[in-house]
């Protein structure tokens, strides 16, 4: 059973933190101290022990610190279980909701681990990430219309037309080396903030429990809700549907990443500069990739829809629209491209779609795509702790 420090107040006494007030903006010490009252409970009930990593995880400890509910909320993957299951929900005095305070933790740990604390203007909110798109297709407008001149860009082609014909090859690939380039050290130092936050002498990280975590990670293990199902849209309804979205959007980006890495081996070690045929790898995973991500996020969004908003945080569900609609938009603006290489249309589309994947690689850190870095290591950790 879980031992409260000196001074603390008794469990059933403390005021439940309510989902109005755990948005996001709570101080983390109330966030803590709200997640930890209903940990308690949990760990004494313990009824929820089998549904996932967490409660497990949750037994080795004996007092919670802010670093021990960080790295359960973080093992989270918010299936909604543990509040199906729980016979201490409102109406009842202790009123347990678990996903809402796990949930309002993993969002104060997006904003106090992930640099800069105060996100770049262009990079934040709709109004900030519309003026970055803007910022970013201006300057890739004018690249190309300095290249082939304003009429070259909307010109029609007898055949595909190649990317390189507007963006010179060096400075296409520059743009998108240095959006990522950001994006990965920023993301490799929200994980340095994390491990140190976390970190416990008797958990270092080895090849076996890494190797797992990302087995766990790939197959969204824990969204299973201990079954083969998590309660979500409907906290009483089980439902497969959004790991299986989930699968789809994984699987479909995974195979926009190898049509990229196809077409830079044809391109830089084979010679064959593009546009690629249609039966060309670059093209096939691209275009299986492309469905996969549109018709996986289009699901997801219409789940996300229906979802409850008592389990539900408003700020994280912000994001979760946030992080569907924009790779939805390159998926669709992807194919696209694929379909108006031939046309007029295909100068303005490209560099559309380009503007897009630029942007959603320099912001990735400020979305909700930031949660696989902080899932991932805490899957890790987990791993470590039971060996």
């Amino acid at each position: 059973m879980l031992a409260r420090k000196p001074g603390s107040t008794p469990v059933d006494s403390q005021p439940p933190l309510t989902a109005q007030r755990a948005d996001g903006r709570t101080g983390l010490n109330l966030l803590v101290e709200e997640a930890t009252r209903q940990f308690a409970v949990c760990n004494s009930c313990r009824y929820c022990e089998g549904l996932c990593a967490v409660f497990p995880a949750l037994e080795r400890r004996t007092v919670l610190e802010a670093a021990d509910v960080s790295q359960l909320s973080n093992l989270c993957h918010d299936c909604r279980a543990c509040y199906d299951a729980c016979m201490y929900t409102a109406p009842h005095e202790f009123a347990i909701n678990l996903p809402v305070a796990l949930t309002a933790v993993r969002l104060e740990d997006y904003r106090r681990f992930v640099w800069p604390v105060k996100v770049p203007r262009l990079l934040a909110g709709r109004t900030g990430v519309f003026s970055g798109a803007i910022a970013v297709a201006a300057l890739l407008v004018g690249i190309a219309v300095s290249n082939v001149g304003w009429s070259g860009l909307v010109a029609s082609h007898e055949t595909a037309a190649s990317p390189y014909q507007l963006v010179p090859y060096g400075v296409l690939v520059g743009l998108m080396a240095a959006a990522l380039l950001f994006s990965v050290i920023v993301g490799i130092d929200a994980w340095r903030r994390y491990w140190g936050a976390t970190a416990h002498a008797a958990s270092a990280p080895h090849s076996g429990s890494i190797g797992r975590a990302v087995w766990d990670a790939l197959i969204l293990r824990y969204l299973r809700g201990g079954g083969g199902k998590c309660f979500y849209p409907e906290d009483n309804q089980p439902s497969g549907a959004r790991r299986g979205l989930h699968l789809l959007v994984v699987g479909g980006f995974g195979l926009c990443v190898v049509s990229t890495i196809a077409a830079a081996i044809q391109q830089d070690i084979a010679g064959e500069q593009p546009p690629y045929p249609w039966l060309s790898v670059p093209v096939i995973s691209g275009t299986i990739g492309g469905i996969g991500l549109l018709v996986g996020c289009a699901g997801l969004l219409m789940l996300k829809a229906r979802s409850s908003g008592v389990t539900s945080v408003a700020q994280m569900t912000v994001k979760d629209y946030g992080l569907l609609t924009a790779l939805t938009f390159l998926a669709l603006s992807g194919l696209a491209v694929l379909l108006t290489r031939s046309t007029a249309a295909f100068g303005i589309v490209l560099l559309i779609h380009l503007a897009a994947v630029i942007l959603a690689f320099a912001s990735a850190p400020y979305s909700k795509l930031i949660h696989a870095v902080f899932r991932l290591a805490a899957l890790i950790r987990d791993h470590a702790e039971r060996a």
